[in-house]
C-alpha cells in the first residue's frame, strides 16, 4: 500500500469508510489517518480502526470496516472514489523551473543596470515594498530580500514560471512609474534583446516570463 501515492492511499482509505460514516465524521476519520498512519503500514490499520471507532454503533462494525479497508487498499486507482482532498498538485520539472528563475534574473539585472544608481536603489525599495504586500512564499521573499537589500545572488530556483512573470511585471510597473511607459518599453526590450545576444539558451523561458 506505501508504494503507491499519498493520494491513491487516501482515496483507499477514503473508499474503505465511505459506507459507514456520514460526511464529517468520514472526513475527521480520514483526517485521522493523514496525521498518524499515512507513513504506516497496512498491518496498523487494525489500531487506526480501532481510534475511529469509539462510538457503540461503529465498535460493533470494526471487523467489517476493517475488511472495507483492506478491500480498497488492493483495488485499481481506477475503481476507487475520487481523492476528497482533490487532486496532488503537479511538480513543476526542476530544470525548467530553475532555468526559469535564471532567465528572470538576468532580465532583471539587464533592466536594472539601464537606470542610474540613485534610481537603482529606489526602485529596489519599492520593488520590495510591493513585493510584501503580495504575501510570497517565506523562501522566495527572503531571497529577493537578500538580493534587493545586500545585492546577494538572486536564488529562486523554486519559483514557478508564473510568479517570476507577476515579479517582472511588478517591476516594469514601477519603472512606467518612475519613467514613464515609453522609456519603461525601452528597458524592457534592450533588456530582452542582451539576454537572447548573451544567453541565447534561455531565449523559451524569457518568452515564458513577458
Amino acid at each position: 500500500m506505501n508504494k503507491r501515492s499519498l493520494s491513491d492511499r487516501r482515496r483507499a482509505i477514503y473508499t474503505g469508510l465511505k459506507p459507514f460514516f456520514d460526511d464529517p465524521s468520514l472526513m475527521q476519520a480520514v483526517t485521522h489517518w493523514e496525521n498518524r498512519y499515512s507513513d504506516q503500514p497496512s498491518l496498523a490499520l487494525q489500531r487506526y480502526v480501532a481510534d475511529i471507532c469509539q462510538n457503540p454503533v461503529l465498535k460493533d462494525k470494526r471487523a467489517s470496516i476493517l475488511r472495507s479497508l483492506l478491500h480498497a487498499m488492493t483495488q485499481d486507482s481506477a475503481e476507487l472514489l475520487a481523492d476528497p482532498r482533490g487532486p496532488e498538485p503537479a511538480t513543476p520539472n526542476t530544470a525548467e523551473t530553475a532555468s526559469a528563475s535564471v532567465a528572470y534574473s538576468v532580465l532583471m539585472l539587464a533592466m536594472m543596470s539601464q537606470v542610474d544608481e540613485s534610481l537603482q536603489h529606489k526602485l529596489r525599495i519599492e520593488l520590495f515594498a510591493a513585493l510584501r504586500q503580495r504575501q510570497l512564499p517565506p523562501t522566495i521573499l527572503e531571497a529577493l530580500q537578500n538580493w534587493l537589500g545586500t545585492r546577494q545572488p538572486l536564488k529562486l530556483n523554486n519559483a514557478p514560471s508564473a510568479l517570476l512573470q507577476k515579479l517582472l511585471n511588478q517591476y516594469y510597473v514601477l519603472l512606467c512609474e518612475n519613467l514613464g511607459p515609453v522609456r519603461a518599453d525601452t528597458i524592457l526590450a534592450r533588456g530582452v534583446a542582451q539576454v537572447q545576444r548573451q544567453h541565447p539558451e534561455l531565449e523559451p523561458f524569457i518568452d515564458s516570463l513577458l
